[in-house]
């Protein structure tokens, strides 16, 4: 396994690489918007493709790397599904699991700090962004935060994973890296606490000041998704067309979302799946998108419309012309009354 712990000295924010090989597919978690050129440049060195970047909740105190890093790689933006960020390419629930090629990762709902806080469980190591520290834990004060949530969140969630399980946080402070639950549960002072509303009391009167970029930062990671004016730089098919003519024999639907989502949220009747993550391999000559637009208009749809705009734009660069995507993807067509098909 490829594995890279990168450090942003401005923020004291720890970014990490993950791929299980060299050559294959990577994922990077929490990176910041100033080290993109170095993200970049070392993904370029390993020989690796991103294809997935998770922010484990809306940065305060600098700008995430998401949306630039989309923009150049054309990768998957993945957040926690309570995030309010506008758009993110793919939300995921709590236990939910998230892959790439070789690596699988177990989502964890862990509030706190804030409220669409997540921490990210691999094998022997837990990704815990600004929920637990090295011998300190994300304070509560802001964005929705709650002590007696994150109270829960590490006595009832993280503490209770396996004692060497490796710790790898969002932040540190004073030049820790690594740590682990057994190492926490005995050293952490804000852990040596007997009830929740004793880590309440703490977490009350820290009394500390607000990150130096909170009101540039928060407000800019709040809108890091491809918004929907920018998803009609593509042909488009709007939701409400869509329904007016529906169903139409002329239009293919092709959703490109993964298998999980389709099973947690359901699909528009009719869709033929071809994930986003072999979308280049589909546009081939001798791809399945190829046969299929022989026959019928195409219209690609996902979550929200973010990845279906790349898909038109790769199928564009392969010389498959005539497709258009659905802004807005599955959730648009849900809120205007759209049938749903359970996927087992």
């Amino acid at each position: 396994m490829i594995f890279r712990q990168l450090f942003d000295k401005t923020s004291s924010t720890y970014t990490y690489l993950l791929a299980s090989r060299s050559g294959g597919e990577a994922l990077l978690v929490d990176p910041v918007l100033e080290q993109t050129g170095r993200y970049l440049k070392l993904l370029e060195e390993l020989d690796l493709k991103l294809v997935k970047v998770i922010d484990t909740h809306i940065h305060a105190d600098h700008v995430s790397a998401m949306g630039k890093l989309r923009d150049a790689t054309r990768c998957v933006t993945v957040m926690g599904e309570q995030s309010p960020t506008d758009v993110v390419s793919m939300r995921v629930s709590d236990n939910e699991k998230l892959t790439i090629e070789g690596l699988s990762l177990t989502a964890l709902h862990t509030p706190g700090h804030t409220s669409e806080s997540y921490s990210f469980l691999m094998d022997d190591r837990v990704f815990t962004g600004d929920t637990l520290l090295i011998r300190g834990t994300g304070r509560t004060d802001f964005q929705n935060g709650d002590p007696y949530d994150q109270y829960h969140s590490l006595f009832e969630r993280l503490l209770k994973l396996p004692e060497n399980t490796f710790v790898y946080p969002g932040h540190d402070y004073k030049g820790d890296t690594v740590s682990t639950i057994a190492e926490e549960k005995a050293f952490n002072p804000r852990l040596n606490v007997s009830s929740a509303d004793e880590y309440a009391e703490i977490m009350n009167n820290l009394n500390l000041p607000n990150p130096k970029l909170m009101d540039v930062a928060v407000p800019e990671n709040l809108r890091l998704g491809l918004q929907l004016d920018a998803q009609h730089r593509v042909p488009s098919i709007e939701v409400e067309e869509l329904m007016e003519a529906w169903p139409d024999p002329q239009v293919q639907l092709v959703d490109i979302r993964e298998d999980n989502e389709r099973k947690r949220d359901g699909a528009i009747p009719g869709s033929i799946h071809l994930s986003y993550g072999r979308f280049a391999s589909h546009c081939a000559a001798t791809g399945t998108l190829r046969s299929l637009s022989k026959n019928a208009d195409l219209l690609i749809y996902c979550a929200v419309g973010e990845r279906s705009t790349l898909a038109v734009e790769i199928a564009n660069e392969h010389g498959l012309k005539g497709l258009a995507h659905l802004p807005g993807g599955f959730r648009a067509w849900k809120a205007a009354g759209g049938e749903v098909d359970v996927i087992e």
